[in-house]
């Protein structure tokens, strides 16, 4: 038997995109249904895993701005939840002198506190960082992100605030005319408005309606080596493609940034891809010397990354498509999902949504 439920807005996908919309929705006095394929906190998309680096790390202006804009966000999350999700720690990052230039030169345009580091002082300031003769930058607004517990406690939030979130309904067709009907097995909602935020499922889902998102898909993963170091702080470091770190508690995540296999959502591995593996063991006996190099476990995520790596925010008709955050988005959710309910609302967005305009592909 098929279920009818009736609301203002379907949000497709329980991701922290997805939540952080329906969370902001509700908080506008929207009846919201989720609908999520599997289940929330589900670990084959691009939400899960403990930990996200919060930067305001950019050489484009734009992306700066919307960090510290998230950051007041985040807190309003954390106050409503009563979650501690976002410690700020400061950060480090190691590139060529020519490129941290750039981004020094941008980030204090924006207000922010950074310090360059001769190439001496990293490593007297943090010993188990050893990047040799490579020039460095202390970034303040630096930090790190729970992201379990973020998908944790929105889930709690749209809950609490009437919320239908709705597992185990994998959509199969979304219909528009008179507003939009959503199909998910034996769920049909009929809405005002649907909000795609789907992540690597998005583009076939889209295509349905004949949208093209002009996406890639790769397949990643993280490694995390045991440390009994306290003063750890994220860090990323161009060699000459970032590799980065996130500590919590007892371990360091190291990873590449965007150096995985391209893929698809349904057909991913979640195997350890051993050379991919091999390159970051080497990275951290030559870098990070205190850590024991073999990894105590590793995990695999997804990114979803469009031809310029800027996300996707669009309104088509009755659809808002929230998706293709590049691999860089998780950090500003509570932002995305603020910027969304205002798109559905019809209201003035906090961002300049001209720069996440499906048309800049057309």
């Amino acid at each position: 038997m098929t279920s009818l439920m009736d609301a203002d807005v379907v949000v497709i996908g329980a991701g922290v995109m997805g939540l952080s919309a329906a969370w902001r929705l509700a908080l506008a006095g929207r009846n919201v249904v989720v609908l999520e394929q599997f289940c929330v906190g589900h670990h084959y998309g691009s939400s899960h895993g403990p930990t996200r680096v919060f930067r305001v790390l950019y050489d484009d202006p734009l992306y700066v701005h919307m960090a510290q804009q998230a950051i007041r966000l985040w807190r309003e999350v954390e106050a409503a939840s009563g979650a501690q999700l976002l410690r700020m720690t400061g950060g480090i990052h190691v590139d060529d002198p020519r490129v941290l230039r750039r981004f020094r030169a941008t980030l204090e345009s924006c207000g922010e506190v950074v310090e360059e580091l001769r190439p001496a002082e990293p490593r007297a300031r943090f010993p188990w960082l050893d990047a040799g003769d490579s020039a460095a930058l202390w970034v303040e607004n630096m930090g790190v992100i729970s992201a379990d517990a973020t998908v944790d406690a929105l889930h709690g939030l749209v809950r609490d605030a009437g919320v239908a979130v709705v597992e185990d309904a994998p959509v199969e067709a979304i219909e528009r005319g008179d507003g939009v009907v959503v199909r998910a097995g034996a769920h049909q909602v009929r809405a005002s408005a649907c909000v795609v935020a789907a992540g690597a499922w998005a583009r076939p889902l889209l295509a349905t309606l004949g949208v093209d998102l002009p996406v890639r898909v790769t397949r990643e993963q993280v490694l995390y080596f045991r440390t009994d170091s306290t003063d750890l702080v994220p860090f990323v470091h161009g060699v000459p493609y970032w590799v980065y770190g996130v500590p919590s508690s007892g371990v360091l995540k190291v990873a590449e940034h965007g150096t995985g296999a391209e893929t698809t959502a349904d057909d991913r591995s979640f195997d350890l891809d051993e050379a991919g593996a091999q390159r970051v063991r080497e990275y951290v006996k030559k870098v990070l010397p205190s850590l024991d190099p073999e990894p105590v476990s590793f995990e695999t995520c997804l990114y979803t990354t469009t031809p310029d790596e800027d996300f996707v925010l669009d309104r088509i008709g009755d659809v808002v498509v929230c998706s293709a955050c590049s691999g860089h988005g998780f950090k500003f959710a509570p932002l995305i999902g603020e910027t969304v309910a205002r798109v559905v609302e019809g209201t003035t967005p906090p961002v300049p949504l001209d720069r996440f305009a499906l048309d800049r592909f057309a």
